[in-house]
C-alpha cells in the first residue's frame, strides 16, 4: 500500500478490495510498534531530547535528499568567497523567490507538524556571513502575478553574476485532501523565470515541492536545476552545503520526471467516473511503465548528478540458493571530489506467465567515496526479488528460467548486466480437464503425462497428436476436454488416459 494514502482513501480501499484485512491490521501494528518503541524515553520523569542533534539529522537527511538534475557549465557550486575559501573572490549572488525566505518545508493537511527549530536559506546566508541581494519575486498563493515584485526581481538579477531562483509549488498546490490536476509550476513562477533569465544568463532554479513537476517547459531558461522537494526544519543550511560545495548532491530521483501529465499510464482512468476510479495500469506505474513501453521522459528513475564522476565495473552475480542471489560490483570515484554515488540493481524477468515489467529496482546501496577510491558493493537479492504476486496461486511466485541483473545509476543508465538461472519455486496447480495442453507440458507430472501421449501414439496405442506448428498452437491454448473437437473420438481417449495416469502420479 502506498504511504500517500489518506484515512478516506483507507477506508476506500478497504471497501473496494484493495486492502484486505489482514493488511489493515499490520497497519495498525506498526502504528502501535511505533508507539512503543518511545515509551521507554517518554516514561522517563521530566525527560527532554536533545534539539540540536535533531536538529542535526535532519540536516543531514535533506543533504541527501537533495537532486540535481542540471548543471551546465558547471554553474554548481558557487563561490562564497572568503567564507569558504580566503583566496577566492565571491560571486555577486542573488536571490529570487519567496521560498528562499518562507520555505516550504512539509506537506499539507495532516503531516504539519511543529518543527523544534526553522532555518530558511536567506538564514543560513546571514548565519554564515555570505553576501547576497535579495527580491521575493511573487507570493506563495495562486493569485496573478504582481508586476512591482517582478520588476524588484529582475533589477535584482541584472546586478549578480549569478541568480538564485528559488521557484515551486506553494501549499494551495498540493495536498494529501485532493488531487492534482496539473504537474506545472504556477504561470507566474514560470513568467517571472523567463523575463529574469532574458536579463541574467547564469540562472539556478532551486525547486520546493512535494511531488513531481514538470521541467521541460521551462528548463531552457536555468543552467542549473536542484530539485530539493520538501526540505524539513533544516532545509536552509542543507541547500547551502550543496550550492556552495561544502557536499556533493547525491540524492536520486524516487520518481520519474515525465515530459507531460498526459504520457502518465494513470491518466487512462482518472478522475473516474461516477465516484469510481479504476487503478487500471496495474504493476505497470511509474518507471515500470515509461521503461516497459518505451515512454520518453525528461528524467528517469534513480537519477541524480554529482559534482564528481564516478565508473561501475566488475558486475558479478552469484547464486546464494535455488532462487536467491548476490551481487557485487566496484564503484570508482573518478573526479577530484569526494562524494557519494547510488548503486541501483534491477532485475529483469525471462518469459514469464503474467505480464511483468521490463525490469524492477530490488536493491540499492549509497556509498561514499574519496577522490579516486574504489570499493566494491554486495547486495543481496531475496526470493522475492524475482517473485510476482500471483492470482493464480493466490501467493508470491518466483518462475524457474534466467533473469538478468541490471547494474547501474538510473533505471536507464545501466552499467552493466549479467544473468543467473533460479530453480523456481516449483509452486503447481492440480491439473484437471480443462488444463490447457501447454499448462500440461509445463508441469512436472504433466510434462511425464504427455511425454507418456506421444510414445503411447508412436507405438499405435493411442492415436498420434498432429505434429505441425498450427496445431501445436491450438493445443497449448485449449483445455484437453476439447481434444475430440480436434480428433473426434481418438482425441477422447487422450483427455481421459491423460487425467487417469495424473490421478495416480499424483498420489
Amino acid at each position: 500500500m502506498p504511504p500517500s494514502y489518506t484515512d478516506d482513501q483507507i477506508v476506500y480501499a478497504v471497501r473496494d478490495g484493495r486492502i484486505t484485512p489482514a493488511q489493515l491490521d499490520r497497519m495498525a501494528q506498526g502504528m502501535i510498534d511505533l508507539v512503543n518503541k518511545t515509551r521507554a524515553a517518554m516514561s522517563i520523569d521530566n525527560y527532554r531530547f536533545d534539539v540540536d542533534v535533531h536538529d542535526e539529522v535532519a540536516h543531514q537527511a535533506a543533504i541527501e535528499s537533495i537532486v540535481m538534475l542540471k548543471n551546465d557549465d558547471a554553474i554548481l557550486p558557487l563561490n562564497a568567497g572568503p567564507v569558504a575559501n580566503p583566496s577566492a573572490t565571491p560571486q555577486k549572488i542573488a536571490v529570487i523567490g519567496e521560498f528562499a525566505r518562507t520555505p516550504r518545508y512539509q506537506g499539507g493537511g495532516s503531516s504539519h507538524i511543529t518543527p523544534t527549530k526553522m532555518t530558511s536559506f536567506l538564514d543560513t546566508l546571514a548565519e554564515r556571513g555570505i553576501k547576497a541581494d535579495f527580491a521575493p519575486g511573487f507570493t506563495l498563493d495562486m493569485e496573478p502575478a504582481d508586476p512591482a515584485l517582478e520588476s524588484e526581481a529582475v533589477e535584482t538579477a541584472k546586478n549578480a553574476d549569478v541568480v538564485l531562483m528559488f521557484l515551486g509549488l506553494p501549499e494551495a498546490a498540493e495536498s494529501e485532501g485532493f488531487d492534482r490536476d496539473t504537474l506545472d509550476m504556477p504561470a507566474k513562477q514560470i513568467t517571472l523565470l523567463e523575463q529574469v533569465a532574458a536579463a541574467n544568463q547564469n540562472v539556478v532554479v532551486v525547486l520546493s515541492n512535494g511531488s513531481v513537476i514538470t521541467v521541460a517547459p521551462w528548463a531552457k531558461n536555468a543552467k542549473g536545476i536542484l530539485e530539493s522537494w520538501l526540505l524539513g526544519q533544516s532545509g536552509g543550511p542543507a541547500l547551502a552545503d550543496v550550492i556552495f560545495g561544502q557536499v556533493s548532491p547525491s540524492g536520486k530521483l524516487a520518481q520519474s520526471i515525465p515530459l507531460d501529465i498526459n504520457d502518465d499510464p494513470s491518466m487512462l482512468n482518472w478522475p473516474g467516473e461516477e465516484g469510481h476510479v479504476d487503478y487500471g495500469e496495474g504493476v505497470f506505474v511509474g518507471y515500470r511503465y515509461y521503461d516497459t513501453y518505451g515512454k520518453a521522459v525528461d528524467y528517469p528513475f534513480g537519477y541524480g548528478l554529482s559534482y564528481a564522476t564516478f565508473e561501475i565495473t566488475g558486475v558479478a552475480v552469484a547464486k546464494t540458493g535455488a532462487n536467491t542471489a548476490t551481487v557485487n560490483a566496484t564503484v570508482t570515484n573518478t573526479s577530484d571530489v569526494d562524494a557519494a554515488e547510488t548503486v541501483q540493481v534491477y532485475v529483469v524477468p525471462g518469459k514469464a506467465d503474467v505480464a511483468r515489467p521490463k525490469h524492477e529496482l530490488k536493491g540499492f546501496t549509497k556509498v561514499f567515496l574519496k577522490s579516486g577510491e574504489s570499493k566494491t558493493v554486495t547486495i543481496d537479492l531475496d526470493e522475492r526479488a524475482f517473485a510476482y504476486w500471483s492470482e493464480k496461486y493466490n501467493d508470491w511466485h518466483v518462475e524457474s528460467g534466467e533473469y538478468a541483473i541490471e547494474v547501474g545509476v538510473s533505471s536507464r543508465d545501466i552499467a552493466d548486466t549479467v544473468a543467473v538461472a533460479l530453480e523456481g519455486d516449483g509452486k503447481t496447480q492440480p491439473l484437471t480437464e480443462w488444463s490447457t495442453y501447454g499448462e500440461w507440458e509445463a508441469d512436472p507430472f504433466g510434462a511425464k503425462i504427455v511425454a507418456a501421449v506421444a510414445a503411447a501414439g508412436e507405438a499405435g496405442e493411442l492415436p498420434k497428436l498432429p505434429d505441425n506448428a498450427m496445431m501445436r498452437m491450438f493445443l497449448n491454448s485449449m483445455p484437453i476436454n476439447s481434444l475430440p473437437t480436434l480428433l473426434g473420438e481418438g482425441g477422447k481417449k487422450i483427455a481421459q488416459f491423460m487425467v487417469d495416469e495424473y490421478a495416480k502420479l499424483s498420489k
